[in-house]
């Protein structure tokens, strides 16, 4: 009899030698794959068990309930991405994505049925949280995940061709230009887009020394505000007149522009764009400047609803 059921940190120990064992298989048919000698693999379960998009599935077996099997899965939304200083949207509809990150079963219980359980889990996992894509990746001599996934309905959407070159990582060439290079950039969560100088598109840094980022805007209740294409809205940076650099109130906190609701709390739109609020400036000798209340304040005005 076999069971299925979700992974947890305390089978680390147990999935770990077959997941070695899933990756070795892989490296007899796939030149590319090499594996690090000594490597953790329990850290390396651990980890993954650990974030908030992977989910592993575990296929055990008898009374005992032995595990003999996994499936993992990550799942992730598609979201917008910063180009030259604005914001910029996908052509296409944002998808909440799923795929696979690797399946193993012992050889001597690679039978339908407990293929079949894992897979069905997996799936109900997708339906559960409204998954819109699935895409996986399946190497040509895996013949009858080929077959078991047809019957599951999913169709041949692309051909993968891939080269392998022997090199050894002796003098390898550095990658990237001098304007990438020298800052480590922090990965953002994915409702999060670092500001980067539209110039030299290095990563924007804030009086504090911490690099910047685009907040999705919220309303009162803290939910994220989206236009009327669902897409969550971004509020626009505020540039100086004189030098066009990023502004930064006192606290070291980007200036944005406020966007402008509707009588109902919707984002107001033109043209399907959303409206942002537009800074006051004001002349001071000769210059224009941008301008701010008794408290240091920057202000901002609304067009007529």
């Amino acid at each position: 009899m076999y069971y299925q059921r979700q992974a947890n940190l305390d089978d680390a120990t147990k999935i770990a030698p077959l997941w070695k064992a899933f990756l070795q298989k892989r490296s007899k048919h796939d030149p590319s794959i090499i594996l690090k000698p000594n490597f953790d693999y329990v850290a390396y379960i651990k980890q993954k068990l650990e974030s908030e998009s992977i989910y592993g599935f575990l296929l055990e077996h008898g009374e005992k309930k032995d595990i003999v099997g996994f499936l993992f899965v990550y799942v992730h939304d598609e979201t917008s991405y910063l180009d030259n200083g604005g914001i910029t949207d996908s052509p296409f509809q944002p998808r909440r994505m799923g795929g696979a990150i690797g399946m193993y079963i012992k050889e001597e219980h690679r039978k339908p049925e407990a293929i079949t359980l894992l897979v069905e889990s997996a799936i109900a996992l997708a339906k559960e949280l409204k998954i819109s894509n699935i895409d996986l990746l399946i190497s040509m001599e895996q013949k009858g995940i080929h077959k078991l996934l047809e019957r599951f309905g999913f169709k041949k959407a692309a051909i993968q061709y891939t080269q392998n070159y022997e090199i050894t990582h002796e003098d390898l060439p550095k990658l990237g230009t001098p304007k990438t290079q020298g800052i480590a950039v922090k990965m953002p969560t994915p409702s999060l887009i670092p500001l980067r100088d539209p110039l030299t598109q290095q990563p924007v840094i804030n009086p504090q020394g911490k690099q910047v980022f685009l907040h999705p805007v919220t309303n009162e209740a803290g939910e994220i505000l989206r236009s009327s294409n669902g897409l969550p809205v971004y509020p626009t940076p505020l540039r100086d007149p004189q030098t066009q650099d990023w502004v930064f109130d006192k606290s070291g906190e980007l200036v944005v522009c406020p966007v402008e609701l509707e009588s109902m709390g919707k984002v107001k739109e033109h043209n399907g764009i959303p409206v942002f609020q537009k800074p006051i400036f004001e002349q001071i000798d000769d210059k224009l400047v941008l301008k701010t209340d008794e408290m240091g304040n920057y202000l901002f005005t609304q067009t007529k609803k």
